[in-house]
């Protein structure tokens, strides 16, 4: 019998619709690292370094609506290049 291996999930991130008073009226997208979808936490850090920052389980027009956080996105993607 093969035995399937499960990914590791620290390795994986959660970009979930966050709010916060500076973050316009659809909220930003913030990285989180250690899954594929939000695991119930009421609040994390994201990759960016922004503290306790509130989450909670998002609408479709939130998805659609919440742009990203550049401040992520170019921390992830300079993490990536180091990997190569």
């Amino acid at each position: 019998m093969e035995v399937v291996k499960t990914p590791d999930e620290s390795q994986y991130h959660y970009w979930p619709p966050v709010f916060g008073e500076q973050m316009g009226p659809h909220g930003t997208r913030h990285a989180f690292k250690g899954g594929r979808k939000w695991d119930g936490r009421r609040s994390g850090t994201s990759v960016c370094g922004a503290e306790d920052l509130p989450m909670a389980g998002p609408s479709e027009v939130d998805w659609l609506m919440a742009p990203t956080c550049m401040d992520c996105h170019a921390f992830l993607k300079g993490e990536q290049s180091w990997t190569k």
